[in-house]
């Protein structure tokens, strides 16, 4: 039998909602750039939306080393992120 704690999927999630969203904002930016809109306010907040939501499953399952990972990730990249309004 085997003993051995099973990778709680939140965490994965949380990793890849951190990655994603930087990448889907960018995307949404670029595209926007190509059809000539301006659609950078919306790719910024996909990005937070995403950020957000990583931070929040980053809490819950800060127990596994992925969790950490995706709450330390989006939290510095929102809080860097920031920084482009100051």
């Amino acid at each position: 039998m085997k003993n051995e704690k099973m990778s709680f999927p939140l965490d994965r999630l949380a990793l890849v909602l951190s990655l994603a969203g930087v990448v889907l904002g960018v995307l949404i930016a670029i595209v926007g750039r190509m059809i000539e809109q301006d659609y950078a306010m919306h790719g910024y907040g996909v990005f937070v939306a995403f950020s957000v939501a990583a931070i929040v499953l980053g809490i819950i399952t800060r127990g596994s080393p992925l969790g950490k990972t995706a709450l330390i990730t989006s939290s510095i990249l929102l809080i860097g992120s920031l920084g482009m309004f100051a």
